[in-house]
């Protein structure tokens, strides 16, 4: 394929040297000239200095042959002009990264449609997602989000005689919003009918809202549900967005955020969080807010090095399973001997 990738920083040069990995045609554009060069040198893919929202640099770049445009400099303005002229100019397929929260509120304005972008991605988002599949699912075996996460996929495993086993899927009085997706058996996969009988071992996909999946679980899995406690050090939109998506009868979850303003702006958001205004980087202010008791730690504080500390800290004062954000790819090897037990980047 050839990818067209807008910006060169720590994501974009991530992003290209990965893709060239698998022997696809790479160009970046930068427009910061060190980054060009730095990329030039490092790897095989083609490097250009300038901005990402000029025709002219996109013309350059080789945008009207692009199967592919990834837009995700430091910029949200700029990813989603560079995204939509692209897709105008001729690229097949556009992807833009966004921070800000209202660029992926439809309650608002549909940025994605207006700007004719086929997809708007949010890395905070989509690493608090990943953090929390760690978190809230276990038992099962993959989790995917759909619709702009308002639809969920969990596939779990039937491993007990629960009161389902041997009963066809209409008898089982299952909500009006969940549907059972797909059975697996014995190495063969199907689409779920009215009359498919559930089976021990079988690897079972539930579609629905994750509220309303989580309530039916049991019926697929035996014993009671433990109730989770979840520190998470750091309150920016990774953390926001994990909090959110944890905030369930099934977990006591506790917000650490260092800033005043924030702290209010979180408490006024999650209702069934704990949000404290602390520094989760000092051992003092873990160890005075019980950390060592907590099931799981998550640090996403946003500097790596702090995320990283705070999660050697939260290990040594008890906590059971600790999980950090790393941007830096080359921390990769180093995190797990420091006692961290998932790292995202």
């Amino acid at each position: 394929m050839r990818i067209l990738t807008l910006g060169g920083g720590t994501v974009g040069t991530w992003i290209a040297d990965l893709l060239c990995r698998y022997r696809h045609s790479v160009t970046v554009v930068d427009i910061d000239p060190v980054h060009t060069k730095r990329i030039n040198d490092e790897l095989d893919v083609r490097a250009i200095t300038g901005s990402a929202s000029q025709s002219c640099i996109l013309f350059q770049a080789g945008v009207m042959n692009a199967d592919l445009c990834l837009a995700v400099t430091g910029n949200d303005e700029v990813n989603l002009v560079g995204a939509s002229m692209a897709k105008a100019m001729g690229a097949r397929r556009s992807v833009a990264r966004v921070y800000a929260p209202v660029f992926r509120d439809l309650s608002t304005f549909d940025y994605q449609q207006h700007f004719g972008i086929d997809r708007l991605l949010s890395l905070e988002h989509l690493s608090a997602g990943e953090l929390a599949r760690n978190i809230r699912n276990p038992g099962s075996v993959i989790v995917e989000n759909f619709a702009r996460g308002q639809l969920e996929v969990q596939e779990v495993v039937i491993q007990n005689e629960t009161s389902v086993v041997g009963l066809p899927l209409k008898q089982l009085g299952l909500p009006k919003g969940i549907r059972v997706g797909s059975i697996y058996r014995e190495g063969q996969i199907w689409i779920a009918g009215a009359d498919a009988v559930i089976k021990l071992h079988d690897r079972i996909t539930l579609i629905g809202r994750r509220e309303d999946i989580d309530e039916v679980k049991g019926l697929f899995q035996q014993g009671p549900i433990v109730t989770q406690n979840v520190v998470i050090a750091g309150g920016g939109e990774t953390g926001y967005h994990l909090a959110q998506t944890l905030e369930s009868e099934h977990f006591h979850v506790m917000l650490m955020e260092e800033s005043s303003e924030r702290c209010e702006f979180l408490a006024s958001s999650l209702q069934r969080v704990t949000v404290v205004h602390a520094d989760a980087t000092r051992r003092s202010i873990l160890e005075e807010e019980r950390v060592g008791s907590a099931d799981v730690f998550v640090a996403c504080t946003g500097d790596d090095e702090n995320n990283i500390m705070a999660g050697v800290e939260a290990r040594e004062i008890g906590a059971k399973k600790i999980m950090a954000i790393v941007g830096r790819p080359d921390y990769a090897n180093v995190v797990g001997k420091l006692g961290i037990d998932i790292a995202v980047s």
